[in-house]
């Protein structure tokens, strides 16, 4: 396997792997990574459209339409629509989004902080950010995370 092979397949594993133990520590409280992401977007900037969370989202699908769905089945958003244009709906996050928000808030935190036990002391994270940014700098998901970077501060 070449090298670049090999930090290509690792990059996709350490993202993969990581879904799947995030997933796990959301598990008992009934919400997926993507789910959690939304909420936690909607907390930020509440009354967005659909389309709007889409330029957003970053881990859920490219249709987050379905991903709203189940939460407005859990009763965690609201869907209203928009005064000015009543073709569009926007999504709100209702109290119960909120608390449970705060909940799962704490297990992000716990899982970032897994994820910085790990790496500590084997590289500067700084540094791994300036090298993943140079890879993915000018693409879609690049300017998700920028944008979500914006709206949190």
């Amino acid at each position: 396997m070449k090298v670049m092979e090999e930090l290509r397949y690792l990059i996709k594993a350490v993202d993969k792997e990581g879904e799947q133990v995030y997933a796990k520590m959301l598990y008992p409280f009934d919400i997926t990574p993507s789910q959690n992401e939304i909420l936690k977007i909607l907390d930020i900037k509440d009354g967005l459209s659909i389309s709007q969370i889409g330029e957003l989202l970053i881990c859920g699908s490219e249709n987050p339409s379905r991903i709203v769905d189940r939460l407005i089945n859990k009763d965690l958003v609201k869907k209203e629509k928009n005064v000015d244009d009543t073709r569009i709906n926007n999504i709100f996050i209702t109290n119960k989004g909120r608390e449970l928000l705060n909940k799962t808030s704490v297990i992000e935190e716990s899982f970032n902080v897994q994820i910085e036990s790990n790496l500590k002391n084997k590289i500067e994270v700084e540094k791994l950010i300036d090298i993943l940014k140079t890879q993915v700098n000018g693409t879609k998901t690049f300017q998700k995370i920028n944008s979500q970077k914006k709206l949190s501060e």
